[in-house]
Order: C-alpha cells, then structure tokens, then sequence
C-alpha cells in the first residue's frame, strides 16, 4: 500500500524555514501520496527544509545551560526551572528529553524520505542532477548529526559499543511499525560513520561549495572527529579534527569576529563558523527564539531574565568583580560576549542578603551589544534573532587537546589550548602548563566551558570528560542560596557524576506507543 505523507509535511512545515528566506510554493492542502507528491528536487527541497526546521530548536542549549552550571537564578524568575532541570530533577514526562527525541525523529522521518526519493527521482538537467545530490549528502550528514545526538543524551555510557543508544532510524518506518528496540552504540556509530563517508564522497565528487547554513562537507568531516572523541577512539578524532583546521579554509575569529558571530551573524564567511541552522526574521517569536530561553524580551538588564550568568562562570571570566561596562576592555573577548554591559557586579555578592537584586549578571552571547543596552536580539514581529550554532572550528582544536591528552602528549595538549586562547585574547598568551593527565583534562574542561557557554555542550562534555578531570558541576553557593529562590524540591548544589541523571529518561511519549523499547536504568 502507497504510504500516505501527513499533512503537515506538505503544508504548514514546508512555509516555515530554517535554511533560507526563499518563498516556498506550497502543496496543495490534503493527503498525498509520496510517489505523487515527491517528484522533482524542488519537492525534495521542501522536504529537507522542513528537516531543517525540525532541528531548529534551542531546547539542547537551555537544558544543558540549565540543568548544569552555566546559568544562576535571574531576578525576574517567575518559577522556570525551580522544580525541575535547575535542582536536577528528572523523569520520562519532563520536556526537555521529549523535545530533544521528538524533534529528532520528526527530523529523521523527513531525512528519511529524502533520500529515498532522492534516488527515484530522474534529473531534468546536469544542474539538476547537482542539487539532487547536493540534498542527498546534507540528509546523509544530518541523519548521521541526529543519530550522534540521541546517542549523547539517551546512552548511559558514549565509549561502550555495547551499550544502548536510541532507536535507529535508518529508513522510513512504516505506520505499524511502532514496537522497535534501541540498537546498540556500537551499531549506531557504524552508521554514521557510513553515513558521514557517503556524505562526503558525494559532496567532493559533485564540487558542492561550501555554506554555513546547510549541511556541508566540512560538517561531515567534523562530524566525524565529533563521534570518534566520543567513542574514544582520539586517533581518528585527531585525524579528522587536523583535517578540519589544515583544509577547510576557515579560521579562528577574532575578538572582532567572535563578537560579531553573537551578535549579529555578521562574521565573514571564512570565520569560524562550520555550520548552523538558519534563523530569519520572520521566524522571530518568542517560543523558538534562542535569546528566548533565558529572558523574556532581549538580552539586558531591562529584559526580564529569567535565567543570569552562573556566579562560578562570571568568575571564571572576571574573577576581580570589574564594572560590566569594561568588560570589552578585558584581554579575553568571551568575558564581554557573555556578561552584558548593562549587567550589575556586586563585589560582595557572597554576602548579599538579597543576592538575586544585588547581582543581576545577564547572558550577553545570543544577539548580545558590546556596550549600552540596545541588543541585536529583540522579540518582535520581523526583529533579529540569532542563527543557531552547531558546529564551530574552536570545536576541532579541542578534540586535538583531547587526543593529544590521551596520547600522554601534554605539550601537545597545551600547545592545541594556546591557539583558541591566541584567537580569543587580544594578545597571544602563556603557553599552559600540566604536570599530569588530568590537569589537562581539567583545563579542557574549563575552556569548553567559557568557549560553548550557552551552546547546548556542558551536559555532554561532563558526561564524558567529567570523571578524566576529576571535575563536576560546579555553582557558585549564592547561586543556590535562600537570597536567590526558594527551592522547593532540593538543594541544587551539584550532581555526582556517578548520577544516572547524566543520561536522560526515555520519554513517556515513546513508551505508550513502544512498549517494546528498554528504558534507562533509574526511571
């Protein structure tokens, strides 16, 4: 029987997307039959849009911002986050792992569909034979970034092959096909890697150029390194990390850049950025904006935060309680992308008896300004909003720290840390210095703390690095004092990594309908 495609993969997600600002020709209202519907590349298109668009979600940053040790109380809290990621409360019905596996499979169902019909279809012209493979290696390549991303956040243990992953969706599933098993890791990391070599075989024979808005071969070959650091194998990550660094002909940002690629997307194309999903202006709503999930209106201090800068990250950065109006003064250039200007630095915040007014730190990085208060990020009808990074060069030179700390390589390590730190401060610094393993461990940690602050990072890198490091959670006490909230649920002061919170529930909604699937041991 011809397989019906729901509605609203033929209407409404196909006008909402993340990829471009192209006015999409929309299908006729109604149901459709795939062979009917998918028979051009330009039908292919929407399809992959509408992947795109499933995936255009800030629910991994704000969780792991929140649930870890990136973000403090903010003083115009209304109760987000009180009862449950903040003071680590988890459970099959909680949001953020129903928004992560939902979206996901939503996004593989169309990626799926994609590279079937991807093959079906015959093309007009060369041109046309181009765009169809083009499709086919992003839809390859994203299929391979959502596998790896269930992988990190459903699986107890990221460098066992025998452990559980997810459910593999390496096809389309039939309407009663509802009872499936998750595969193991091991099964999972062969697909990708299959997936990420036929994507990038197809992008290089086809001479597919390279943009930062759509899944591309520099993607792919960084997506490689990404799945290998977590499966341990740093020989593979180191090659395909170097390979990203030495070929892709991006760079480092400068402090000039950095601030521009948070704040307003304006950094050259050749800086840093390898890819991201596209947010336009018309997409600007408050419920998916990325600013959004930490304040109600716009990243300043008369914005309405709900979440602020953690009291141990602000220290991290400006460690002798400098007026946030010289920030962008500081030598590293992530201090003013993450503080705001218009923030307020009590100096004798840890003995503040009313904290959460004395010490109103604001997240800066998403759509953020370099000084005063008028932000790029606004929450209005056509108002800016900021891309969602993905994948960025800093990522590649801390994979080689990782594998050149793994190798015993210490210097390597420092020397692979130096150059972010080079690219991030105004002046070339110090090179790092460990006497052991995990001093370096340590400090990798620490930098892919202030490096993807507010990235959708922390939760992973604690997962898998944490035990290296000897390193865990780490809030500030005023950030979980009496003077910044009342918590009803717990004492949110850390989360031993021993936790079997570091792997997220199988969501409810799975389970009514798979009764098949193995949930995570503690749920």
């Amino acid at each position: 029987m011809k397989k019906i495609i729901n509605a609203i993969i033929l209407t409404s997600s196909l006008f909402l997307v993340s990829c471009s600002e192209d006015v999409l020709d929309p299908y006729t209202p109604g149901s459709l039959t795939e062979e009917v519907a998918l028979t051009t590349s330009s039908d292919i298109e929407k399809v992959m849009n509408a992947a795109y668009l499933q995936l255009t979600s800030r629910t991994e940053s704000v969780f792991t911002s929140v649930f870890t040790d990136e973000v403090g109380i903010g003083y115009a809290n209304g109760g987000q986050g009180l009862n449950t990621e903040y003071v680590f409360f988890m459970n099959p019905s909680q949001i953020s792992p129903i928004n992560l596996w939902n979206g996901t499979y939503f996004a593989l169902a169309r990626i799926n569909r994609v590279l079937v019909y991807a093959d079906k279809i015959t093309p007009v012209n060369n041109d046309d034979a181009k765009k169809l493979a083009n499709l086919k290696a992003q839809a390859l390549t994203l299929r391979a970034y959502c596998h790896l991303k269930l992988m990190a956040y459903f699986s107890t243990n990221l460098k066992d092959d025998n452990a559980l992953a997810a459910v593999l969706a390496d096809r389309v599933f039939l309407p009663d096909e509802k009872q499936n098993l998750r595969a193991t890791n091991g099964v999972f990391y062969s697909s990708i890697q299959a997936d990420l070599n036929s994507a990038i075989s197809i992008f290089t024979n086809n001479s597919i150029a390279f943009s930062s808005v759509y899944a591309n071969a520099t993607f792919a070959r960084g997506l490689k390194a990404r799945a290998y650091a977590f499966k341990g194998d740093y020989t593979n990550a180191e090659i395909w990390a170097n390979n990203v660094i030495t070929s892709s002909g991006l760079t480092l940002a400068t402090p000039a850049e950095y601030r521009a690629l948070f704040f307003t997307d304006s950094q050259p194309l050749t800086s840093e950025v390898i890819f991201k999903f596209k947010r336009t202006n018309n997409q600007n709503s408050q419920d998916t904006n990325l600013h959004n999930g930490w304040v109600s209106v716009r990243p300043n201090l008369a914005g309405s935060p709900f979440y602020e800068v953690s009291r141990s990250l602000h220290n991290l950065l400006n460690p002798a309680n400098l007026p946030a109006g010289s920030l962008a003064t500081l030598g590293d250039v992530r201090a003013n992308v993450i503080i705001a200007p218009s923030s307020l630095i009590d100096a004798n915040y840890a003995t503040s008896t009313d904290y959460r007014n004395t010490d109103r730190l604001i997240i800066n990085k998403h759509g953020g300004v370099v000084s005063g208060t008028a932000t790029a990020a606004v929450t209005a009808g056509n108002g800016f909003n900021n891309d969602i990074k993905v994948m960025r060069l800093s990522e590649m030179y801390m994979i080689k720290a990782e594998a050149r700390t793994a190798a015993n390589d210490l210097a390597g390590a420092a020397t692979a840390i130096k150059s972010l730190l080079d690219a991030r401060f105004s002046t070339p610094q110090a090179l790092p210095s460990f006497t052991n393993a995990t001093q370096a461990w340590a400090e990798i940690l620490k930098q892919r703390r202030i490096e993807f602050a507010y990235e959708g990072y922390r939760y992973v890198d604690l997962k898998r690095l944490g035990s290296l490091a000897g390193v865990g959670i780490n809030r500030d006490p005023a950030d979980y004092s009496s003077s910044s909230a009342n918590y009803p649920a717990a004492n949110p002061s850390n989360l031993p990594l021993n936790s079997n919170k570091w792997t997220l529930p199988i969501p409810q909604d799975e389970i009514n309908v798979n009764k098949a699937i193995q949930q995570n041991p503690g749920y």
